[in-house]
């Protein structure tokens, strides 16, 4: 055996190329892991939150449909209520599910940190004028599903009940659940999104693409899915912030405001005719 210095020094040489060869066999290993863990469960919150969805709508066809009586007194307002509050209700029913009770893992607790409400509030008003005003000057026929609402049913239904049952579900339900990718980011721009952020944008804007089978025309489409996506940027990003869905029901509440109130009235006021 040779045992000259070149040769030991060449053997601990290879030892050393081995083992760094391993760890980096480890690391592409634990790395591919890591990108099918990740994909598993956003497939897992894909569906989770598709079922959801699907049920609460087919409730809420089910008995406003002529065809089924209805079971209660049909119309937009009807539908509206009973798929929001079966949102609402399938959300926490699944949250309590998953936690066990421990609700502040999806968001149900109050904020951590001082929250800036006054640029909650602003925002929220200026996204619903935004999208509203766009909608008459394009002169797109705007969303059906608030045909006919009064005042009173903007209000309970649309100002409330649809932000604080969106919400749960969305940013506390699916949000929650995806909570161990926080870590992961995306950069979009000259910003670095945490998956649940970006799967929760795009996930609730995608949820208002079905106004396509309600007769809406294609401009109110768009401009209600560029809102919503955009509302859900920051309305995840809050819900990661502050670690409660409080902030984001918030700016929703707002938002809606604003494009069922506000932005009409701005409208008005700028062509004159108030």
């Amino acid at each position: 055996m040779d045992y000259s210095a070149n040769n030991i020094y060449s053997t601990k040489i290879l030892g050393k190329s081995t083992m760094y060869i391993k760890k980096d066999e480890n690391k592409v290993l634990e790395e591919e892991i890591k990108i099918d863990s990740s994909f598993n469960l956003l497939v897992t919150t894909f569906l989770l939150g598709t079922s959801i969805y699907v049920v609460a709508q087919l409730i809420g066809i089910f008995l406003t449909t002529e065809a089924f009586g209805p079971i209660i007194e049909g119309g937009n307002g009807s539908k509206l209520f009973l798929t929001d509050l079966m949102f609402l209700i399938l959300s926490l029913v699944a949250i309590f599910f998953l936690t066990k009770g421990k609700l502040t893992h999806y968001g149900l607790n109050k904020p951590i940190g001082e929250v800036k409400w006054g640029y909650i509030i602003g925002l929220g008003l200026l996204i619903g004028s935004i999208a509203t005003i766009l909608i008459i000057v394009t002169g797109a026929n705007g969303n059906p599903a608030l045909a006919g609402l009064g005042i009173r049913e903007k209000i309970v239904l649309i100002w409330f009940l649809a932000s604080i049952a969106e919400e749960v579900f969305v940013r506390g339900l699916l949000q929650g659940y995806l909570n161990p990718l926080e870590g992961t980011k995306i950069s979009i721009g000259k910003q670095n999104l945490s998956y649940p952020v970006v799967f929760s944008a795009i996930f609730f804007g995608s949820i208002h693409l079905p106004l396509v089978f309600s007769g809406a025309d294609l401009i109110t489409i768009f401009i209600i899915f560029s809102m919503t996506i955009t509302l859900g940027f920051f309305t995840a990003s809050l819900r990661e912030k502050y670690r409660s869905i409080l902030p984001s029901i918030g700016i929703h509440i707002t938002t809606n405001i604003g494009g069922t109130m506000l932005g009409p009235i701005i409208y008005a006021i700028l062509v004159g005719t108030i």
